[in-house]
């Protein structure tokens, strides 16, 4: 149980559609096949969403995350009246390419969020958002969950290619 209560969905159609556009289109400059979203794993992805939003800012983590599945947590506050789109947390995602090493090919925590952004292995993603106004400002948390899960061991070379 979080600290405080889970802020409220505010995942809409027209929000997955971006971010889902977003994502994919990095995961075209890496040669990596375009995810399809999946209506359960939307379900679970806005679930995570709403418990990650029990603590503050990136707090709670990848705690309670089932197995089988991978796992992309964006968190923002700021003083606009609306929630951040999707496209934010892709870029913030993307931009950890700088933290990673396409020659040793392998996991580093400041790389893990743009390894599986584009982990060609993964094809299926639910996208889930909440949202509300807090005395941080508005809080916005997004969840992208990816099956088959990225960042295994061995396998970066193969799954994460050069643009």
């Amino acid at each position: 149980m979080g600290v405080r209560p889970a802020l409220p969905d505010s995942t809409t159609e027209a929000f997955i559609a971006e971010a889902l556009a977003a994502a994919n289109a990095y995961r075209d400059k890496h040669h990596a096949p375009p995810l399809t979203v999946d209506h359960e794993l939307t379900e679970y992805a806005k679930s995570r969403a709403s418990t990650r939003s029990e603590s503050k800012a990136l707090d709670a983590g990848h705690d309670g995350l089932r197995s089988g599945t991978g796992e992309n947590i964006y968190w923002g506050a700021d003083t606009e009246s609306t929630p951040a789109k999707g496209s934010t947390a892709v870029a913030s995602w993307y931009d950890e390419i700088e933290y990673y090493d396409f020659d040793k090919a392998e996991f580093t925590p400041d790389s893990g969020h743009f390894t599986q952004l584009v982990w060609k292995g993964s094809t299926k993603v639910g996208i889930g958002r909440v949202s509300g106004q807090t005395p941080e400002g508005m809080e916005t948390y997004i969840v992208f969950v990816f099956e088959p899960p990225g960042n295994m061991k061995g396998a970066f070379a193969a799954n994460v290619l050069r643009a």
